[in-house]
């Protein structure tokens, strides 16, 4: 007997009208990554005898490695670059759901692009924006991000598989992050949520408060909690943070050094992955809008044009878009998850993340000039999202790359997102 059980899960307010579109998505996710298989899914296709989709599943299902089936892909239907699922039909719908039903899907095809995710006292629920019906729904106005408790049934023999978690903290948890995590991706999401600043600032602002927490590193607990709270009230008193924006343009902004570490990090990605047609296709245009054949001189000349002219004008009118990517972020990846230690890395992958985009917007700004729009925003970002945060060797190469140029600290956040 299959039982069901709801619970009510937080997500974002996007989530509610979220379906997929099938057939008519411009990129569907069924193409160019290996599609995990768990095991009782695996199991379960074993006894198909309906042909032609057994032969189908006992031609393409592949039993995982080890290694591979101790993070949860038992088996997988491996796809090269460009390739789709071939389970995919002649309408591009899925074979497997069409003929036994969308319970016969596998963990991975049945929630994507949801990902759930525990904070320590509740479950909770937002979307891969690699999706772009979801990068749609999440950048689509100023309530987006607005967080709703939905009801979700799940049946009792699949409870949803958690991507990330947080470690509820103990009484005994002497760890300052881990003891405040919740605490401290509040501060961040609510400085995102200030009208007065923008994504880039908001992130820029929130470094510099995790700053000085990091700095707490080594005191002893009782003393490094008292400190956080008047790190806190130092920073989010009313006048303060109505300083915040004069602040955070006060400080100085290398725009030769910002536009050579995202280039480069932009090179690196296409020379060692390539990336899928639809991010090709973005490159090539910020290739064009910034003119990168020419001398640095003048490309440089190009970006600070068009970020002046163009994208902080756009940005400045439609200032959700990158402040709901960033929500979306720190609601996904259970910010902060890890630790004292990890936590400067841990904001830094998204302020890079961030940075990136960003760039991209500009090139993208420099070729449109004021015709630039919504949609090639949407676009970045599910291009960033699909290419660069499934991509588990590149984002931990871009990070040693600034590392190495002494560009992975808090302090030097101004530089690559202002």
């Amino acid at each position: 007997m299959n039982q069901s059980k709801t619970v009510n899960v937080l997500a974002p307010s996007y989530m509610q009208g979220f379906q997929c579109v099938g057939s008519a998505c411009v990129e569907t996710c069924c193409s160019s990554w290996h599609i995990a298989i768990d095991e009782p899914t695996y199991r379960k296709y074993q006894t198909i005898r309906i042909e032609p989709l057994a032969s189908h599943l006992r031609q393409h299902v592949q039993l995982s490695s080890e290694a591979a089936k101790a993070q949860g892909a038992y088996a997988s239907i491996p796809l090269a670059l460009g390739e789709s699922c071939p389970m995919l039909d002649e309408q591009q719908l899925c074979s497997i759901q069409t003929t036994l039903g969308a319970e016969a899907l596998s963990s991975t095809c049945s929630d994507f692009p949801r990902i759930y995710v525990h904070d320590g006292q509740r479950l909770a629920m937002a979307a891969s924006l690699s999706c772009p019906e979801a990068a749609r729904l999440a950048l689509a106005d100023e309530q987006a991000l607005d967080l709703v408790e939905l009801p979700l049934a799940f049946s009792a023999q699949r409870p949803p598989a958690l991507h990330r978690r947080r470690a509820s903290a103990g009484a005994q948890e002497q760890d300052l992050v881990r003891r405040h995590g919740g605490l401290l991706a509040s501060v961040i999401s609510a400085l995102l949520r200030l009208h007065s600043l923008s994504a880039e600032q908001a992130l820029v602002y929130g470094g510099l408060i995790l700053r000085r927490v990091a700095g707490l590193a080594g005191q002893e607990f009782g003393a490094a909690e008292a400190a956080l709270e008047q790190v806190l009230e130092q920073f989010l008193g009313p006048q303060t943070l109505q300083r915040a924006p004069e602040l955070v343009a006060g400080l100085s902004v290398p725009k030769g050094a910002q536009f050579s570490l995202l280039l480069a990090a932009s090179q690196r990605f296409m020379r060692d992955h390539g990336g899928r047609a639809s991010f090709r296709a973005l490159m090539d245009e910020v290739s064009k809008g910034l003119e990168l054949g020419q001398s640095p001189a003048h490309c440089l000349a190009r970006y600070e044009q068009a970020d002046q002219d163009y994208l902080r004008p756009f940005l400045a009118e439609h200032r959700h878009l990158l402040k709901n990517y960033a929500l979306n972020s720190v609601l996904s990846s259970v910010f902060p998850r890890e630790g004292m230690a990890e936590l400067p890395h841990e904001f830094m992958e998204l302020a890079v993340r961030l940075a990136l985009i960003r760039f991209y917007l500009v090139g993208l700004a420099a070729l449109r000039g004021p015709e630039l729009s919504v949609d090639d925003v949407r676009r970045t970002v599910y291009g960033v999202a699909r290419n660069i945060e499934h991509n588990r060797r590149f984002l931990p190469g871009v990070m040693q790359a600034l590392e190495a140029h002494g560009a992975l600290r808090l302090e030097v956040l101004a530089t690559l997102l202002l």
